[in-house]
């Protein structure tokens, strides 16, 4: 009788266990992502304790405008120092434009820039940071998958972590940076529902939405690398973005 109890426990222990597993945040988080209609990845990262969530997050997918990060490493990194005043002045205006307002006119002035003096430069960003399936303004990107600039969630999140630790550009630049993509117009997808600094750089394209971001409370610091494509609306993906991110953040961090 008391071994009948005792497995009756043990097994009444385990199914509570399932239940409570089934039930948790991140497995709440993996569902809805798998219900997503059309396609999502995502790598969120929690960069002092280092817990983490993903989800298809080695798939590749289109950049957008989340491109113009690397774009503005490249610029720091290869093209600033060998310039005049002058043109300092003007790579610092377009950076600025390109992060805070996603200005496309910039961006592509920057890159006329890069193909002109630095032709390398955004292939040896994409080697320093050891990404593997990240390719920008490419013509075998294109080929390969329809569009010029691709990645994964994984990769892109490495790019804002890069940024984020300061030791890739040094710190007052990475500052500059920083500063920049905590301060953008864009407010839709992952800095909606959070009430503390949002550094990020959001992505858009037909069919095709995207956020990378770090969220930093004071105590805790939450990388979400977030692409999605899908043929429904665009504000379908903005609020799945959005809600998503927030369940993120509050799985992640420190309770």
């Amino acid at each position: 009788m008391r071994k009948s109890m005792v497995i009756c426990l043990i097994l009444s222990l385990l199914c509570c266990s399932v239940a409570f597993a089934a039930t948790s945040p991140s497995q709440e988080i993996i569902n809805d992502l798998k219900g997503f209609n059309g396609k999502a990845g995502v790598f969120a990262l929690n960069l002092k304790s280092g817990r983490s969530l993903s989800y298809n997050d080695d798939v590749i997918f289109p950049t957008a405008s989340t491109s113009k990060l690397v774009v503005a490493l490249a610029v720091y990194k290869y093209l600033y120092a060998g310039v005049g005043q002058d043109k300092r002045d003007l790579y610092d205006r377009d950076v600025e434009a390109m992060i805070t307002v996603s200005d496309n006119d910039s961006f592509t002035e920057l890159l006329g820039e890069l193909d002109a003096n630095k032709p390398d430069a955004l292939g040896r960003v994409i080697k320093d940071l050891r990404l593997k399936r990240t390719l920008i303004h490419s013509d075998a990107a294109f080929s390969s998958f329809g569009y010029h600039s691709v990645t994964t969630p994984r990769e892109m999140a490495n790019v804002m972590e890069t940024l984020y630790r300061d030791r890739y550009l040094g710190k007052p630049r990475s500052v500059e940076l920083k500063d920049e993509l905590a301060n953008t117009i864009f407010h839709d997808e992952i800095p909606r529902f959070m009430l503390t600094k949002v550094m990020h750089k959001v992505g858009e394209l037909d069919n095709v939405l995207c956020d990378v971001g770090i969220v930093d409370d004071g105590k805790d610091q939450i990388l979400i690398s977030f692409y999605t494509t899908t043929n429904l609306s665009d504000t379908y993906a903005s609020d799945f973005i959005a809600t998503t991110s927030a369940k993120l953040y509050n799985a992640l961090r420190k309770k």
